[in-house]
């Protein structure tokens, strides 16, 4: 969207999710540690509330895409063909530089465009897969959201919560594993829930004004407990980590995502720099997303690692490193035209 018909909201929230990515994967170092230790709740206490950002992420997407007219063309010809670009090239440049630390071959090369085209990508590309496959289901979303009604689109999102949130998380745990068409038949897989995501930001942004905004707190609060009191119970009766509750597709981040996504979506005003600064950093966050991962490991190199004791300080600290340094990057390649377009 241009920048006179930015939704002020939606920057603040794509800001928070992109801070809770870098936060997400600085903290998995702490969380190695044992489960108790003072490193360990220090990285939990940062990593917990930051679970819903992939989450967050998909519902700005529905927020902004399903509340226009969405042809399989446009998807196809103009925002799938984007993503692929991006993709493609940074897996490519993740992968040679791997090559640059073991030692550059021609062999080394084939195999890296090999696994850059057979899809081996980093870890963290997974959010582009999904979000590939949530575009190719928003033509028929948005079919769907264009003529139902609130109540029909509350049954989806029913729907969706118990098939895609509930059920993957409760068949962890007793009675439910003995119940073995559960798993088998009744689970919605994690990319395809992702739409109900996308869904669930488009319902925020039409209807959410006239939810009173203490439910959404009350979300946020349960969400925040679930997540942190789930993962700690968990992980301290099996003396290692357990991220049951850390999955995005599981209760606590779904209601923290969802909280998080009314409070903010449903304020009337911002303050001024809140609005410049957010409105930058959301533009940037595609950028920061794709090479943070690149800038981790630069500083492990050089020394600076968010595992690094007390966490509770190292693990902002570095996310702060990280958050300047895509910044910066997107600062510089987004006045490059062709790759304004097609990477960052």
């Amino acid at each position: 969207m241009e920048a006179n018909t930015r939704d002020p909201g939606l920057d603040v929230v794509r800001s928070l999710a992109i801070v809770f990515v870098l936060v997400i994967h600085t903290a998995g170092a702490g969380l190695t540690q044992t489960p108790g230790s003072f490193d360990w709740w220090g990285a939990l206490l940062w990593g917990a509330p930051a679970r819903p950002a992939v989450p967050l992420f998909f519902m700005c997407s529905g927020a902004l895409m399903l509340c226009r007219d969405i042809t399989p063309r446009r998807i196809f010809t103009h925002n799938m063909p984007r993503i692929l670009c991006a993709m493609f090239a940074w897996a490519f440049l993740y992968r040679l530089a791997a090559l640059l630390d073991d030692g550059f071959t021609m062999a080394g090369l084939w195999d890296a465009v090999k696994r850059t085209v057979l899809f081996q990508h980093e870890f963290h590309f997974y959010y582009l897969h999904m979000l590939i496959l949530v575009y190719a289901f928003l033509p028929v979303a948005w079919v769907f959201v264009r003529s139902a009604s609130r109540r029909e689109l509350e049954y989806l999102l029913g729907l969706w919560m118990i098939t895609g949130i509930l059920i993957p998380t409760l068949i962890n745990f007793w009675p439910f594993t003995l119940v073995e068409p559960l798993e088998l038949r009744y689970k919605m897989g994690k990319a395809y829930s992702c739409i109900g995501y996308a869904l669930l930001g488009h319902y925020l942004r039409q209807y959410g004004g006239s939810i009173k905004r203490r439910w959404y707190a009350l979300a946020l609060l349960a969400g925040l407990a679930v997540t942190f009191g789930g993962c700690a119970a968990l992980s301290l009766r099996g003396g290692a980590l357990n991220d049951i509750f850390l999955e995005g597709m599981s209760p606590g981040p779904m209601l923290t995502a969802l909280g998080l996504f009314g409070l903010v979506i449903t304020r009337k005003e911002w303050p001024a720099p809140v609005v410049k600064v957010t409105g930058r950093l959301a533009r940037a966050s595609f950028c920061i997303y794709l090479v943070h991962v690149l800038f981790q490991r630069l500083f492990l190199r050089l020394g600076v690692s968010a595992g690094a004791s007390p966490c509770v300080l190292s693990i902002p600290f570095v996310c702060l490193l990280l958050l300047a340094a895509g910044w910066l990057t997107w600062e510089v390649l987004h006045r490059i035209p062709i790759v304004k377009t097609y990477l960052v």
